[in-house]
């Protein structure tokens, strides 16, 4: 009788990659010093053993029996422990094995045999070490591969997460559906360039430098003076801060310098340990006054993420705006 086709229990068929993972963990396993020595000697115990036991060595080659350990020995082990097995491989055979073909050599032919046989463990040796190599590259371009595309969906999500917000909130009231068209669209645009710069999840950080020229360029840049050291951002700082500038941005062509014949200065220093501190400053526009209501720009400009601290200062002269900013761990500028 048939099973019912709720009891039928398949198994998930594996993929090359997870083969090739298995294979990893197997060949790649950290091990003891003591642990890859005995390993050795137990694979020449097995080789020299088992060719006294046939023959002796009488016929043949008698190193023949040595190769699968030293090839096993490079790509198990690495190829210094398979250099170990080859000299103690001719040790074997020379003291042990010393009898037949080896033995009733003459002294060229024995050296003859014993250049071919050190030529032969040299490419065993190669040929072990740049499987282990190929077999390490792989694996860490499979885990690679595995971290970006989760990191893809976890930033995938927190864009989606935005977006919504973004549109959720709708125009003010009184507030020209165009001109909310036109901003919500600005802010996209924002977040797209901030995620070109990251890779879109391939890259952990980015340069200071370039998410803030990325996130002026809408804006005249030639209306903006920026200058600071050389930093590195991580990505919980570089789109927080990319969507900021675009806020700080879109305000100054509306109300602030940009609206008139002003000019931006942006400038950011290190401060301790893989931080730094931006300023925003605002010259040479018309007088300002701090905002009445808070949209959803005003959320934009405070702390979180990478922003540790905003702090704006609505001057009578041109806006002020200071930010903490995370950079990366170990960074220290130029």
């Amino acid at each position: 009788m048939p099973p019912r086709e709720g009891n039928v229990r398949t198994k998930p068929a594996r993929s090359d990659a997870d083969r090739l993972n298995a294979l990893a963990r197997i060949v790649l396993r950290p091990r003891p010093v003591s642990h890859k020595i005995l390993l050795v000697l137990l694979g020449l115990a097995i080789a020299g053993g088992g060719r006294w036991l046939f023959d002796q060595g009488a016929y043949g080659v008698p190193f023949l029996t040595f190769y699968p350990v030293v090839v096993l020995a490079a790509l198990f082990l690495g190829a210094d422990y398979a250099l170990f097995a080859s000299v103690a491989a001719l040790l074997v055979i020379h003291f042990l094995l010393n009898t037949g073909s080896w033995n009733q050599a003459e002294g060229p032919v024995r050296f003859a045999m014993l250049v071919v046989l050190s030529i032969t463990l040299g490419v065993m040796i190669t040929t072990g070490h740049f499987m282990r190599l190929v077999l390490f590259d792989n694996l860490r371009h499979l885990r690679q591969a595995r971290a970006y595309n989760a990191e893809l969906q976890h930033r995938a999500k927190n864009a989606q997460q935005m977006l919504r917000a973004l549109i959720g909130r709708g125009p003010a009231p009184g507030e020209d559906p165009a001109e909310f068209h036109a901003k919500l669209l600005g802010r996209v645009e924002a977040l797209g360039r901030a995620n070109e710069l990251l890779g879109f999840g391939a890259l952990e950080q980015a340069s200071l430098a370039d998410v803030v020229t990325s996130a002026i360029a809408p804006f005249d840049p030639g209306r903006f003076e920026c200058a600071g050291p050389d930093g590195r951002l991580g990505k919980t700082a570089a789109i927080p801060l990319a969507m900021a500038l675009h806020e700080l941005g879109t305000n100054a062509i509306k109300y602030g310098a940009l609206s008139a014949g002003g000019r931006v200065r942006v400038g950011w220093r290190q401060e301790g340990h893989g931080r730094y501190v931006l300023e925003w400053r605002e010259l040479g526009g018309p007088a300002i006054t701090a905002p009445t209501t808070h949209g959803m720009g005003s959320r934009l400009l405070r702390p979180h993420g990478g922003l540790a601290r905003v702090e704006l200062d609505w001057a009578t002269a041109g806006l002020v705006c200071r930010m903490d900013l995370i950079g990366v761990e170990g960074d220290h500028g130029a």
